[in-house]
Formats: C-alpha cells, structure tokens, sequence
C-alpha cells in the first residue's frame, strides 16, 4: 500500500514536467563592437573606392608631414565600420545608410575620379550644396577616420609642437604625459553635509536697487 503511494505520486511529477512549456531562452542583445561594425557586411566597388578616396583626399589635402587619407585606410578600412547595412535603420552618428550612401557616392561618377584637384572641388561644392546630407556624412567619416588612424597621430607628434605628448585617443594611457601627479595633500577630507528639509528657510532677497542704498547709506 505505502509502495503504491511512492509510485503514485512520482507518477504525477513525471506527468506535471511533460506538460509544463519550457522556458524560451533569453536572446542576446548584440552590442556593436568597439571601434564600429567588422564583420564586412558593407563593401565598396572599386569606382566606388576611387570616387571616396578621391573626395576624402579634397577635403583634407595631405601636405606638411601628413598623409592623404587615401593612403591610412579611411575609406576602405573605417567608413565600413560605421555605415548601417542595407536593410537596417541607422541609429548612431553620422546616421549613415548603405544604400544611399553608396547611391550618392556614384553619381559622381568616374569623371571625379578622373579630374584634376581644382575640379574635384567645385564638383563637391556642388554636391555640399545640392546633396548636404551626404557630404555631411562623408565629411564626418573622412574627419573621424582620418584622425583615427595611427599614421595620423605620429604626424601630429612630430610635425606639431604642440603635439609632441599627443597619444590620439585618452585611454588605455590617459593624458599621463601631460598633466601633474594629483597633490593628495590638497583634497578636501572629511564629508560632506546638508540642510535637511524640514529645517530649510525662507530668505527674503532684497530688490538690487534697496541692496545699493542700504550698502551706501550717506548717499
């Protein structure tokens, strides 16, 4: 009889585990990676290449110790990254989708690739005029690219006096280079306090005209 119980009872644990729905799995929030998107989801044709590298090359000229963007990797190896796939809605700055991006960057065509400098440039003083979303866009990627790139923080350091302690970006070193060791001495020690607010006043706040009579009275 005790027996019969035992089996009983297990027999309806087995039978409440069959029906009871199994718990989904909680999906991971992909996060993008550190330094933009790598997984070589967006791709330029080579016209597109040549028009890019070329008009990254107008907007900031090489000269002086510095190199073209073309020659750092801008286009080809840093716009990628922060270009939102087809078929996604970009959510993060400059707000760049693949589809028109890559549209507006062909209809310079290869004319652009094949003009001299002077040309090139009104070419894209038109299209900051006519199409300023795009060149905003390719504005900000060629800026952020170009001073992204290792090539271009060396340039900073040797050709500018005032970069000689430059390291690009503040971490993992911190501005270690140039700032003094904090002087633990002067921080102010203790805790700090408040008026709780059962215990807080009214201050009547005199007119400024009554404040400068009653600090001049002979006047």
């Amino acid at each position: 009889m005790a027996s019969g119980k035992v089996t009983g009872r297990k027999e309806r644990k087995t039978v409440a585990e069959d029906v009871t729905p199994p718990t989904p799995p909680r999906s991971a929030v992909r996060r993008p990676p550190l330094g933009g998107d790598t997984d070589g989801r967006v791709q330029f044709t080579e016209l597109q290449l040549a028009i890019l590298r070329a008009a990254s090359d107008e907007i900031i000229p090489p000269g002086d110790g510095f190199p073209a963007p073309s020659e750092v990797g801008v286009v080809e190896d840093f716009m990628p990254r922060y270009i939102t796939p087809a078929g996604e809605e970009p959510t993060h700055f400059p707000f760049v989708a693949e589809d028109r991006y890559k549209a507006a960057a062909e209809t310079l065509g290869q004319e652009f690739v094949d003009a001299g400098s002077d040309r090139r440039v009104e070419i894209l003083a038109r299209v900051e005029r006519d199409q300023p979303e795009f060149f905003d866009q390719l504005r900000s990627l060629v800026y952020y690219g170009y001073y992204s790139r290792p090539a271009v923080t060396e340039a900073i350091r040797v050709n500018l006096e005032a970069g000689h302690d430059y390291r690009g970006a503040p971490q993992p070193y911190g501005y270690v280079g140039t700032i003094e060791d904090w002087d633990l001495t002067a921080l102010p020690r203790g805790r700090g306090r408040y008026i709780p607010t059962t215990q807080v006043k009214r201050v009547q706040v005199q007119p400024a005209s009554e404040t400068l009579v009653a600090s001049h009275p002979g006047s």
